[in-house]
């Protein structure tokens, strides 16, 4: 795997686990551990997006809300796929 891709992992698990509220940091970085393994660098960069928003948008969007926020689908299909299933 090429460093840049690594950086990008490390940079969303930390993102992913120090989000502000201890309900958002558990979701989120459950979230992301389920599918970064399965990712490549595009899709990476997605995800790097998506947990970058806000709180209340990513909830938003896990509920399928607001989809028109988020362009990638299939990064935001796992989301809301995650969200129903937990």
């Amino acid at each position: 795997m090429d460093s840049n891709k690594q950086n990008l992992i490390n940079k969303i698990l930390y993102r992913a686990q120090y989000r502000g509220t201890k309900e958002m940091d558990i979701f989120v970085s459950k979230f992301v551990n389920s599918i970064i393994d399965n990712l490549d660098h595009k899709e990476l960069v997605s995800l790097d997006k998506l947990i970058n928003f806000d709180d209340e948008t990513l909830v938003n969007l896990s509920l399928g809300k607001n989809s028109k926020d988020f362009e990638d689908k299939i990064i935001l299909e796992k989301l809301i796929e995650f969200k129903n299933k937990y």
